[in-house]
């Protein structure tokens, strides 16, 4: 397949494929496996991406060979028709060839905040210079003007694909626990403010070192390693070393929201939450994400149909609401 400037500057997106579309475009590899069919004959079968979704695709004439000539993470530049496989779209391709990283666009390929991540960071910002807290307010901004910490925070997902998977998912979230305690504290009394927001913005920030980004989503060496709350404290104590006379028990309290945020031991806590703020940063960022992440398992089927499809982390099916299937009806 020739390389032409359309595969290199994408135009085409899978929100926008039609069955029994032939297609030439451009794709992100997810993942890729060699299956063998009940005649014993390999095939591949690939998850192709772009910023708005993922879409099954399927090679049957010389599988193993072609399989052998990209990766994982790869964009590929791909050749085939789209057809209707057990209600779902999969693409059969007959041409497949792999692209110059550095002729092509990464934010086409991989899922994206609907807001300006840099709005959402200086909000982030705003919200800490808003903090009754001196001690919070300056160590909380230290690290949101710490040049690579920022540039990092402003593009890293909250995760690989449970929930808030997408470019600036992490800042996303974190905004979003920020104006959720905010919406919370008038019905709790004694609960304070500028701790629940450093919890809210640094709880999950170590997934800026945790997690890879640059072509698909994973794990690196250090994320797999030590973990991204063993590798936020790890940050955040070296900003307080470079604050005079920071208060000893301050500092345990902010280390605690990050050690205990995800509740249980099982869960991957090093602590259990002893504090009202560590509980209610706890729940808070549970209901967020697993919302979040049901929302966005059904808004991915793309179907008419009123239940959801089998939920593997949570074990069930959802009803979905009647906006979500409205929005889907149109989009078909």
């Amino acid at each position: 397949m020739e390389l032409e400037a359309s595969l290199l500057q994408k135009s085409l997106f899978i929100k926008d494929l039609k069955p029994k579309e032939t297609l030439r475009t451009s794709f992100l590899v997810k993942s890729k496996n060699v299956f063998y069919a009940k005649n014993g004959k390999p095939y591949l079968a690939i998850l192709l991406s772009d910023s708005t979704g993922d879409l099954e695709g399927r090679v049957w004439e010389n599988a193993e060979e072609l399989s052998t000539t990209f990766s994982e993470g790869d964009i590929v530049a791909v050749g085939g028709k789209l057809h209707v496989f057990q209600n779902r779209n999969q693409l059969v391709i007959d041409h497949l060839i792999s692209l110059p990283a550095t002729e092509t666009k990464i934010e086409d390929y991989l899922p994206k905040s609907n807001t300006d991540t840099e709005v959402l960071y200086q909000k982030l910002i705003g919200i800490f210079e808003s903090l009754d807290n001196p001690w919070v307010k300056e160590l909380g901004l230290k690290l949101l003007y710490d040049i690579e910490i920022a540039t990092r925070y402003k593009v890293c997902p909250a995760a690989k694909t449970i929930h808030h998977a997408f470019i600036g998912g992490l800042l996303t979230h974190s905004v979003q626990l920020c104006d959720l305690i905010d919406a919370v504290l008038p019905f709790y009394a004694g609960i304070d403010r500028s701790l629940m927001i450093f919890g809210a913005a640094f709880h999950d920030f170590g997934k800026i070192f945790e997690l890879s980004y640059q072509g698909k989503f994973g794990y690196t060496d250090e994320g797999r390693l030590v973990g991204h709350i063993a590798i936020g404290v790890v940050l955040i104590d070296r900003k307080i070393q470079e604050i005079s006379n920071f208060p000893k028990e301050l500092e345990l309290h902010l280390k605690h929201l990050i050690l205990s945020h995800h509740g249980k031991l099982e869960h991957g806590s090093p602590k259990r939450p002893h504090t009202l703020e560590a509980e209610l940063l706890h729940q808070l960022d549970h209901m967020d994400s697993r919302i979040n992440s049901i929302q966005t398992f059904m808004t991915a089927e793309n179907n008419a149909s009123r239940w959801s499809g089998y939920h593997k982390t949570y074990d069930q099916y959802y009803f979905k609401p009647i906006e979500l299937l409205k929005s889907e009806i149109k989009e078909n």
